[in-house]
């Protein structure tokens, strides 16, 4: 089983001031769904694995290649020629192996920057830019990266569902292959704007709208119209017939226009004026083919309504992923991690507490009952016990008990440092017996080191 001929896709329109083309847009055409080898499904990830390899190389050279072309763009107002042939090859390479992936097409993407007859095809026309958009490039394309986001998690939560599909029918049913290819192009669209390949500012997630002026008056198949396009102003009206390479179902008065074929559908049916695609196996088209005379509206993706609503659904799941990982991060920043990392954390802890107490207790009998000496001794090592309460209380801990244990730990170490603080204003060694006693900060620190002991056994400290 094989995919749509790509010759049966138009040919990229001329630079920015053909008619052909609205402005430097980068546009992106697809073959339509096809039958897919279930195996090639199955294995489709690691299939992909050579040129994710690739890619991998790629994406640092278009990195370097935008950032020179960024100062270029930045005095001159356009991408040099050679920058831009670059960055349009690797934009190329990106999309066909991106929908390779997406199960757009079971066609092996080529190893080569050029364009080729991919059931894929994307078409870039740099022109002249604004420096001043330039300038702000990182910034403008916030916008677009937050929706790109949005529907490229829902999109990667989706194709699991997605690939079960495939897999078990050996096809992509029409409405969820154009809603993937619509994501898939403003993807390519938002990169292309990044890397300045095009001044207009992504766009057509949910589609592009169909042209009502190619439809005449009076005509039954006012989508279809639209998306087709006109041969002229005085263009016979002939209904459309079935192409060899790519059928197309028949349309009545009755349907509503969200329901007529869409635009990838349209492009491979015969157009007054226009010669007819090659049928599948007879080779690219030539001459007056198709692949050399199609105009714009090969070039427009023009989404149905259940279309739009996978593209929705999209983003919808894409607002759910990012909204769970932002909340399960706030939860489990600050009370799971690894064992490992909580032993050695709380280890460096202990470990700098002890230190002090040995210093305290080397300084105190050097003070030789020197009450203000012992003092001044008491608060520093006060201050060593609310140090470790305090780094304890930041250390995340792994899921399980060992947190309720750190928690009765951190407040040992205040009650310590509490207690350390009201000795420390001992007058004389009198009063200083006296607070000792009241305080009852011998039972508080047999406390810490019972709990300290209690948290070991919870993290496996040894």
């Amino acid at each position: 089983m094989t995919d749509i001929p790509a010759e049966t896709l138009p040919q990229p329109p001329g630079g920015p001031d053909s008619p052909d083309r609205a402005g430097d847009e980068i546009l992106l055409a697809f073959a339509g769904p096809a039958p897919q080898r279930r195996l090639t499904v199955l294995v489709r990830i690691f299939m992909a694995i050579p040129h994710l390899i690739v890619l991998y190389a790629l994406n640092i050279a278009a990195e370097v290649v935008a950032f020179i072309g960024w100062f270029a763009a930045l005095f001159t107002g356009r991408l040099p020629e050679g920058l831009a042939s670059f960055l349009t090859g690797w934009l190329r390479w990106l999309a066909r192996v991106y929908a390779y992936l997406s199960l757009l097409t079971d066609r092996y993407p080529p190893f080569e920057l050029a364009d080729s007859d991919y059931p894929v095809r994307v078409s870039a026309a740099p022109g002249r830019l604004n420096r001043l958009a330039v300038f702000f490039r990182l910034i403008l394309v916030i916008p677009a990266g937050l929706l790109l986001a949005l529907a490229g998690y829902g999109l990667t939560l989706a194709m699991i569902v997605i690939w079960v599909i495939v897999l078990i029918t050996g096809t992509m049913p029409p409405s969820l292959h154009s809603a993937v290819a619509a994501v898939l192009r403003f993807y390519v669209r938002c990169y292309g704007y990044l890397y300045l390949l095009t001044g207009t500012y992504p766009g057509g997630l949910f589609g592009d709208r169909p042209e009502a002026a190619a439809a005449g008056p009076g005509s039954a198949e006012p989508s279809a119209a639209a998306g087709r396009g006109s041969a002229g102003p005085s263009a016979p009206a002939e209904p459309a017939e079935p192409s060899p390479a790519i059928p197309a179902e028949p349309a009545t008065q009755a349907e509503p226009a969200a329901e007529q074929p869409p635009a990838w559908e349209q492009w491979a049916q015969p157009q007054p004026g226009r010669a007819q695609p090659a049928p599948a196996g007879a080779g690219p088209a030539t001459g007056g083919g198709l692949a050399a005379t199609a105009g714009p509206a090969g070039w427009r993706l023009v989404l149905t309504t259940p279309s739009k609503r996978l593209v929705g659904l999209f983003v919808g799941l894409g607002v759910l992923v990012i909204a769970g990982g932002i909340t399960g991060g706030i939860l489990g920043s600050s009370s799971t991690v690894s064992t490992a990392t909580a032993r050695a954390e709380i280890q460096s802890a202990h470990a700098t507490l002890s230190g002090a107490l040995a210093t305290y207790q080397r300084k105190v009998a050097a003070c030789q009952q020197d009450v203000n000496c012992v003092d001044r001794q008491t608060r520093q090592v006060a201050q060593a016990f609310g140090a470790f309460g305090q780094q304890l209380k930041n250390d995340g801990m792994p899921s399980g008990g060992a947190a309720s244990v750190r928690d009765q730990l951190v407040q040992d170490a205040q009650r310590v440092q509490a207690d350390l603080g009201q000795l420390s204003k001992a007058t004389s060694p009198a009063t200083y017996q006296r607070i000792l006693a009241q305080t009852g900060l011998q039972t508080t620190i047999t406390r810490f080191d019972a709990d300290y002991k209690r948290l070991g056994q919870a993290i496996s400290i040894s």
